[in-house]
């Protein structure tokens, strides 16, 4: 079969292909369409504004910090720890989460904790959920696999202060 056929044969399959015959990655979505799609809302904003959770603050004193991992059935970090903390993810989940989400929430954050905190919110945000990071939220109604899978994708672009994606 000549190029030129095989080309009429498959314009589909070719459209994929690089130079060398490899498959291409289609485009990824972006982080709001992901968010639209699993029933979370997302906001990135210009500069820091009145936000519950907050997305951003005067850090007072340096050396009050938080470890990364999930802090899930353990006492949350303070505060000042976790603003402290912006420059990496928050997972936060509001007290009165039905056990079972908040698990799902400790076992989504367990085996990837770099540069990521989950823990009991405690500034009376009203989201099931929320993932913060400096200058970005995003909410979610519950804990659920289609959440999840918007919650990963805001860490994974989010947890090396925005570099990551």
């Amino acid at each position: 079969m000549s190029p030129v056929s095989r080309i009429t044969a498959r314009p589909l399959g070719l459209a994929l292909l690089t130079d060398r015959g490899s498959a291409r990655r289609p485009p990824d979505a972006t982080l709001t369409q992901i968010a639209v799609r699993s029933g979370c809302r997302l906001g990135e904003f210009d500069a820091v504004r009145p936000s519950n959770p907050p997305i951003g603050g005067r850090v007072v004193n340096e050396r009050i910090i938080a470890r990364d991992g999930s802090y899930i059935a353990h006492r949350a970090p303070s505060q000042r720890a976790a603003l402290h903390a912006l420059m990496r993810v928050l997972l936060q989940y509001r007290p009165g989460l039905p056990a079972a989400q908040a698990h799902l929430l400790d076992r989504f954050a367990r085996p990837d904790p770099d540069r990521v905190l989950a823990f009991k919110n405690t500034t009376g945000m009203r989201p099931a959920v929320a993932a913060t990071a400096y200058l970005t939220l995003m909410t979610c109604p519950a804990v659920t696999p289609r959440t999840l899978t918007a919650l990963g994708a805001f860490r994974d672009r989010r947890r090396c202060f925005g570099q990551a994606l």
